[in-house]
């Protein structure tokens, strides 16, 4: 008898994370030689704002902690509105608001609204590699646009217009962007956007790291159009990772879609994580956030500067996130094997390149710093030492 197929192909062509791997390895490593300082993860090592905490507390505290509106709560959807108003000038309706559960669910919710089976979506290799799995778990098809430091690893107009085809239903980028933490500049956004209306498909852009742009305060590029479709969320700015709370902003017209949708995949997202939300607008929580947006900017110079010290190049430097996008060729010829070597002999992790694309996966890996200073200190200690055995 033939056994059953447990598996979808779905299931079984899903990419991992490589870095997984890494981590798996340094877990077992450290009860023989001690914690390793870990380059690795996007997360904020700062806690929420206090005022998030206590409206979290308060929430608990006053219970009816219940199914709120699959779109999310008013006053919510109400102050993610006016918090456009009041940072980028935008009148953004909240009838195109919808609180989703954290980025990710958002862009889930977008492709299942967006897309049919053999649809296209186009994003650029290297990307964040979440992003093909959104697509192609809803039956879509990944066509990637190989991009470099020329660009500042952003599609442009011209490689769109190339890739494009009769299926093609919708563009990604993210600005900043992961791993590289390069921003699309406005006038480039603009011809985009405009290229993308004339194919016409949509334009999705990622946004989560906007508000931790190094320099000035960029608009959101939803001051393109009606038509852009944008995704953003509490985890970067505000430390919120584990709330699992985020947005998207999107034509009115798509919304009643997103929502049928919503109710249900979701339901609805977490009402405590809502509720506390509602104190991230607060004066307080956002002069503790634009501090975390600083110290993630000092923490990069540190870094960055002591990498390319060491060997590591950076073609593009990040305009804003918290990563850097490192070419090691100069080191190396496998960075995976770089990556698994500097955890195994150094007890310092970094991302592989081939966690986000193919496109010379090999040259490249990514760091993150969001680690105490003194932490990326002691890594930078260990990497010289590494080197200077291994070189």
């Amino acid at each position: 008898m033939t056994p059953v197929q447990l598996l979808s192909e779905r299931a079984q062509a899903t990419r991992p994370f490589y870095v997984m791997e890494l981590l798996a390895r340094a877990a077992a490593r450290e009860p023989l030689k001690g914690p390793s300082v870990s380059m690795v993860v996007g997360e904020p090592d700062f806690p929420p704002p206090p005022p998030v905490v206590r409206a979290a507390q308060a929430a608990l505290a006053q219970g009816g902690i219940h199914y709120t509106h699959t779109l999310g709560m008013p006053e919510l959807r109400e102050a993610i509105a006016n918090d456009y108003l009041r940072r980028d000038g935008l009148q953004i309706s909240i009838d195109r608001v919808a609180v989703t559960a954290g980025a990710s669910g958002g862009l889930l919710l977008v492709m299942a609204a967006l897309l049919n089976p053999g649809d296209e979506v186009i994003m650029p290799d290297p990307s964040y590699p979440c992003n093909r799995e959104f697509v192609s778990v809803m039956g879509g098809v990944v066509k990637t646009i190989p991009v470099d430091a020329a660009s500042g690893f952003q599609p442009t107009v011209d490689a769109v217009r190339q890739a494009w085809g009769p299926r093609t239903r919708a563009l990604l980028v993210a600005s900043p962007a992961n791993p590289t933490g390069t921003m699309i500049a406005t006038d480039q956004a603009q011809s985009l956007a405009q290229t993308v209306r004339e194919l016409g498909g949509v334009m999705i852009i990622d946004e989560i790291y906007q508000r931790l742009a190094f320099e000035g305060n960029p608009k959101s590029l939803l001051s393109l159009g009606d038509d852009v479709i944008s995704i953003n969320s509490f985890s970067k700015t505000f430390s919120m990772t584990g709330w699992r709370l985020g947005w998207v902003v999107a034509p009115t017209r798509m919304i009643a879609a997103i929502e049928r949708l919503s109710q249900n995949l979701f339901i609805s997202t977490s009402s405590l994580s809502q509720r506390a939300a509602l104190a991230a607008f607060e004066p307080e929580s956002l002069a503790v956030a634009e501090a975390y947006r600083q110290k993630f900017r000092e923490q990069g110079r540190y870094l960055l500067t002591e990498l390319q010290r060491l060997g590591f190049q950076l073609p593009a430097a990040p305009d804003g996130a918290f990563y850097g996008y490192c070419d090691v060729s100069a080191l190396t010829r496998d960075s995976f094997q770089f990556c698994i070597d500097l955890c195994d002999q150094a007890g310092v992790l970094m991302t592989p390149g081939r966690d986000f694309g193919d496109y010379q996966a090999e040259k490249f890996l990514r760091v993150s710093y969001t680690k105490p200073l003194e932490l990326l200190q002691e890594g930078v200690h260990r990497l010289k030492v590494f080197l200077e055995k291994t070189q």
